[in-house]
C-alpha cells in the first residue's frame, strides 16, 4: 500500500459526494458531512482524529443519501492516511526499533488465534436465537489472513481492504462464531495491515 502524504488527506476530506436517487438508501448526508468536517478541523491542525476514529464511524442510512461506496471508499483512504501519520510520529519519537517490536507483538496476538484449531478460533453465542457467523467460512478468511501476516511486507495477497470487505453468511445461536468477536479481531488485523504499510 502507497504512502499517503498530506495533499491526498486535504483531497480525501474535501471530495463532494454523490447522492442516490431518491428511492435508493445512502448515507445520511448531514452525518457525513459532520464527520468530514471533524476530519478536515484535524487535518488543519484543530482538533483530533485517530485510526480508531474512522473504523467506528458509522452514518445512518436515508432514501436519497450519499453513495455509500464513494464515503467507504473516502474513509479508507482517511484511515490509510492517518495510520500512516501515526506511524510516522511513532517512529519519530521512539524509533523503528520500538515500531518494529509493537508491530510484531500485535502480529502474534492474531497469528494465535488464527492458528487456534479450526471450529475453536472465536466464542459461541450464548443465546441459542443469536446472530452469528458461518464458522467454515470465517475460519477460511483466518487461514488466508494468517498467511498474509506471515509474508513479508509487500507480498501478501490480502490487504486492508480485503479484511475491511470480509463478509460471511449468518448462521444461528451456537452453530456459528460471535459476532462481534469476530468483528474486533477483524479490525485489529486491518490496524496491522495499515501499519505494515
Amino acid at each position: 500500500m502507497s504512502k499517503k502524504s498530506p495533499d491526498d488527506l486535504k483531497t480525501t476530506v474535501d471530495q463532494p459526494f454523490e447522492r442516490v436517487e431518491s428511492d435508493e438508501i445512502g448515507y445520511e448526508p448531514s452525518h457525513v458531512d459532520a464527520f468530514m468536517v471533524r476530519a478536515r478541523k484535524a487535518y488543519e491542525g484543530a482538533g483530533e482524529l485517530s485510526v480508531e476514529d474512522v473504523r467506528q464511524a458509522r452514518f445512518a442510512t436515508v432514501n436519497g443519501g450519499y453513495a455509500t461506496d464513494q464515503v467507504d471508499d473516502a474513509l479508507d483512504r482517511l484511515e490509510g492516511a492517518l495510520a500512516d501519520s501515526e506511524r510516522e510520529a511513532f517512529v519519530s519519537e521512539r524509533g523503528d526499533e520500538d515500531w518494529a517490536v509493537m508491530l510484531t507483538e500485535r502480529t502474534e496476538e492474531l497469528l494465535g488465534r488464527a492458528d487456534r484449531a479450526p471450529g475453536e478460533r472465536f466464542r459461541r453465542p450464548s443465546r441459542a436465537d443469536a446472530q452469528s457467523y458461518d464458522v467454515d467460512q470465517v475460519d477460511e478468511f483466518c487461514d488466508r489472513l494468517a498467511e498474509a501476516l506471515r509474508a513479508p511486507e509487500g507480498e501478501s495477497e490480502l490487504d486492508a481492504d480485503d479484511v475491511r470487505r470480509a463478509a460471511f453468511a449468518a448462521a444461528e445461536g451456537r452453530k456459528g462464531y460471535e459476532e462481534g468477536q469476530v468483528d474486533a479481531y477483524l479490525d485489529a488485523a486491518v490496524d496491522v495491515l495499515l501499519r505494515r504499510g
